[in-house]
């Protein structure tokens, strides 16, 4: 439970007669983590399978059709009965009736995108009634199409340009807060009409789509509404065909890319072997208790071909890690796999965070009513997300130990509900010295782990040095204190002795970085204190969210829904703005004032070949 499964190294080495047997029997054991083969001088790297390159293009196409097809990825129980040339034809026929989908629809958008600018400017010209052949250009007649605010515009343009000309016409739609206009005047008062029209609020439409129409506006209009209506039922339909295509073939295609996407695993892996013209070596890490097992089996696949040598891992090997945890710590697991892994000779911390993790997101939520809410909402969410279930086992975990602090405090939504072992609202201080004190047992707890973890690495002088120095630094600190305040009956020197055996010790061990950092660990300390000021801000404005809801309630009424409003609204931010601090807050107490005290990490998680994690 605190450290890893024991691994075993193993090569294998054997003729390329029977590399491609070996790989199939590995990728169905699923217990060897390769190690990558470099090319050197005395192997180069093995090349792919046979037929790597096709399964990869078919996949390629596979995954297309997929995106293309919008499928979800889910699992699936098909079990594909057909080969690699019926699966390819069936890949290309599917293709086929896509790209034909696909291009019905593109023609489609292609002509509604064509249309719809047309039908834009057919629309400003259909209370109109001029041929729309007579929009052209003329040599001797300007022509403005736009639009002026109102009618009064219109009559004042009009009033205008019959001082300047008689040779114009003005046309008008019928609308009533804005109009469109079509004015001809003779090319030689061009620009005097323009100046007019400016001054009138004129806003110019450029009509350039209606080319080569006949017949008027209204008509011409009709004409392209159906069109478009025609073109978006036929998208509609090329839609819902590329939908049932998607359904017609999710099953077959989702297991093909899972089936295509194993044999091309295998295909593939002799590019992490060495070989040489004749012969394979493959490098790797097996779980010792799988060991012989293994190696039994693979033994009967190579026939006596092959040459397997395995040993224990020795100290400057880099070892993949398999973490070993129990079922309800397991999840917890987690927080590794977001962090580091932990090196293969130090003491995994799954277990320390599975025990305080929840414990510290209890203290700074610590409400029943909070516990009760934030424990339903995350058992909602791992129903609904079944792949995120071991991140949401942590948070039902913490929001359980959250209720079962909401009773240590006394607390359900912000009242207190009967006298509790601890006021968090009255008695601060007390609750300060309480966290303060988990936080000295927390950070020792991880010196005695360092202390372990560098006994074990370098022997037992070092860690005397390295971790015990601090602990011995502290007792100074501590006698020092006490008797300064005259609490215990103790010389001072003493705890001056203490301290600077202490300070040796730690110069010994770590040297003038650990001289550097001798007040961090009571900063380290003092970082618990925020257990018990998250907690506070969210005590104070539950209490708040509650009295102002309660000022609302006395007056009766109305007023009554909105403290009701007051409170769930109040109460939901509230918990939300718990759920992430207590969670922020507790993961770095964990990553930062916990680790630091013990954890080198860097180790790479085990990953056999063949096992695909969920």
């Amino acid at each position: 439970m605190l450290s890893p499964h024991e691994m075993s190294s193993v090569i294998i080495t054997g003729p390329k007669s029977v590399q491609e047997d070996i790989i199939k029997e590995l990728h169905a054991l699923g217990v060897l983590h390769i190690v990558e083969h470099s090319k050197n001088e005395l192997a180069d790297i093995g090349t792919p399978l046979e037929g790597a390159s096709k399964l990869s293009e078919m996949l390629v196409k596979i995954r297309a059709l997929i995106a293309a097809l919008g499928i979800k990825k889910e699992k699936i129980q098909l079990e594909l009965k057909k080969d690699m040339m019926d699966i390819d034809s069936s890949i290309r026929k599917i293709n086929d009736e896509l790209n034909g989908c696909l291009e019905e629809l593109k023609k489609a958008e292609s002509q509604i995108s064509r249309n719809e600018p047309l039908r834009q400017e057919l629309e400003h010209l259909k209370d109109i009634s001029i041929p729309l052949e007579h929009l052209a250009s003329y040599k001797s007649l300007a022509c403005f199409t736009g639009y002026v605010k109102n009618q009064n515009d219109v009559a004042e343009i009009k009033v205008q340009l019959s001082i300047i000309t008689k040779n114009f016409l003005l046309l008008t739609s019928a609308a009533k807060k804005r109009s469109f206009i079509i004015l001809f005047v003779d090319t030689k008062t061009r620009e005097n009409a323009e100046l007019i029209l400016k001054k009138n609020n004129f806003s110019p439409v450029i009509l350039a789509n209606l080319q080569g129409l006949k017949g008027t506006a209204a008509q011409n209009l009709k004409k392209t509404e159906d069109e478009i209506k025609r073109l978006e039922s036929s998208k509609e339909s090329t839609i819902k065909k590329i939908q049932k295509l998607s359904e017609q073939h999710k099953d077959f295609l989702l297991a093909s890319e899972a089936l295509l996407s194993v044999h091309l695993e295998k295909a593939e892996a002799p590019l992490k072997f060495a070989a040489t013209q004749s012969s394979f070596l493959v490098k790797g890490w097996i779980p010792t208790e799988e060991l012989h097992k293994s190696i039994d089996k693979l033994n009967k696949i190579g026939k006596g071909n092959i040459y397997i040598q395995f040993g224990s891992a020795r100290k400057k090997d880099k070892v993949p890690v398999k973490l070993k945890n129990s079922k309800i710590a397991k999840p917890f697991e987690f927080f590794m796999d977001l962090y580091s892994m932990p090196n293969y000779k130090e003491i995994d911390p799954t277990f320390f965070v599975f025990l305080t993790f929840p414990i510290f997101f209890g203290i700074m939520l610590g409400d029943i009513g909070y516990g009760i809410v934030s424990l339903a909402f995350f058992w909602l969410l791992k129903r609904k997300m079944p792949n995120a279930k071991n991140f949401f086992n942590i948070l039902m975990v913490a929001s359980f130990v959250t209720i079962l602090f909401g009773f240590f405090f006394g607390e359900f939504f912000g009242f207190e509900i009967y006298h509790p072992a601890v006021s968090r609202e009255h008695e601060m201080f007390k609750l300060m010295y309480i966290v303060l004190g988990i936080g000295a047992v927390h950070v020792n707890i991880g010196l005695v782990v360092g202390f372990i973890n560098v006994y074990k690495a370098h022997g037992l002088m070092m860690a005397i040095y390295e971790k015990a120095g601090w602990i011995v630094m502290e007792l100074g600190v501590a006698m020092l204190a006490l008797s300064y305040f005259k609490l215990i009956s103790i010389s001072p020197f003493i705890g001056a002795v203490f301290l600077g055996a202490a300070i040796l010790m730690i110069f010994k061990g770590e040297g003038v970085k650990g001289i550097m950092e001798l007040p961090g660990i009571f900063t380290n300390i003092l970082s618990y204190v925020r257990l018990m000021a998250i907690g506070l801000s969210s005590v104070i404005l539950a209490v708040i969210i509650n009295e102002s809801a309660t000022e609302f309630f006395h007056h009766g009424g109305f007023f009554v829904f909105i403290g009701v409003l007051i409170l769930i609204i109040g109460h939901l931010i509230n918990i939300m703005l718990g759920l992430l601090g207590s969670f922020l807050h507790s993961l770095r107490l964990h990553y930062v004032e916990f680790f630091s005290k013990f954890f080198t990490g860097g180790s790479k998680k085990y990953q056999p070949f063949g096992l695909k994690e969920e």
